[in-house]
């Protein structure tokens, strides 16, 4: 359900709403984040405890999960119930275009109710004096997490995302997957020229390989004990989170394990003086499937230990695509 109205306005409400708070001056920020989830997956996944909230989505092939955990000084206003917790579920096709236009709106206020009706409120005040507002349907479920580990990953990168992205605009346009190797030299991206991901067939076959030396990254930090690590992931929803840091003025780290591994990416401020949020992703890596043991077989009969991998996209390809999710 999503209904609109400028006829009745209320901003921090005494109505029994579980949580609401207010955005102003990071408005524009909150409607990036919320445009980055809605690239990425079709649900809003939304947790708020502790005076916090999180926000999460998960892309149909469970090969990408992506969350911004918001503090306190994100807010104008924050209220939460107390000793209250909120994790639920809202359609990003039904949320996103409310805030696809922001230019002219100052505040924005967002209310949840549960109770005997569950209803997410958006409210809007414009500079023109326009008030609107929004009611939306969501479910209560409980909350998805990325199962990985950093301190597992020995190859870490900090870069300016417009450096990555400059490199990533001179490959054919609808390719699926990009390979990044981190050596002990340079880091490189490239595409395989065998890859059938590509939407114009006239491209299958062109090989595409870009170096970028350690003195243009911010920090590079390959495994001493390794001649190397490649890792082959999906093109789409790494680009979008790039093209969010960007505009977020971040600086953006990747931690590479292995293939067949997670890639961590993460975002810190370019300034000392930190940010009221933070970024974090998970992106599903491939590996071979002539690489894969018994122990690691993702179609056998036997049933495999939680947590689960999930499958790749489309059938069962060469390459195969590993991440593990898991419920609290």
């Amino acid at each position: 359900r999503r209904t609109a109205s400028s006829t009745r306005f209320s901003t921090m409400a005494s109505d029994p709403f579980t949580l609401q708070f207010c955005v102003d001056d990071n408005l524009r920020i909150f409607a990036r984040m919320l445009a980055c989830l809605d690239r990425v997956g079709k649900d809003l996944y939304l947790e708020a405890s502790g005076g916090q909230v999180s926000l999460r989505t998960l892309n149909a092939a469970q090969s990408a999960f992506v969350k911004f955990h918001l503090r306190p000084d994100f807010f104008a206003e924050f209220v939460l119930e107390p000793n209250a917790s909120l994790s639920m579920k809202v359609y990003l096709k039904n949320l996103v275009p409310i805030f696809r236009s922001v230019a002219g709106v100052s505040k924005v206020w967002v209310q949840v109710a549960s109770g005997e009706e569950n209803y997410l409120r958006v409210q809007q005040e414009c500079s023109s004096g326009l008030r609107k507002k929004f009611d939306l349907a969501f479910e209560e479920v409980t909350m998805i997490n990325a199962v990985y580990s950093p301190d597992s990953c020995l190859n870490c990168l900090t870069a300016d995302p417009m450096t990555l992205l400059a490199c990533l605009n001179n490959f054919p346009p609808g390719l699926a997957e990009v390979t990044l190797s981190a050596g002990a030299d340079a880091l490189t991206l490239r595409n395989d020229p065998d890859n059938i991901g590509l939407d114009d067939q006239k491209d299958v076959g062109l090989r595409t390989e870009l170096s970028i030396s350690p003195e243009n990254l911010h920090a590079y930090m390959p495994n001493p004990a390794s001649s190397g690590v490649s890792v082959t992931f999906s093109l789409r929803e790494f680009k979008a989170l790039l093209s969010l840091v960007k505009e977020l003025e971040h600086r953006v780290t990747l931690r590479l394990e292995a293939a067949g591994q997670p890639i961590l990416l993460s975002s810190e401020p370019r300034s000392q003086t930190g940010a009221p949020f933070s970024v974090e992703s998970v992106l599903a890596t491939v590996v071979e499937a002539a690489s894969l043991g018994d122990e690691d077989d993702m179609f056998g009969d036997e049933p495999a230990d939680e947590p689960m991998p999930f499958a790749p996209h489309g059938g069962a390809p060469p390459q195969q695509q590993q991440q593990h999710y898991q419920q609290p």
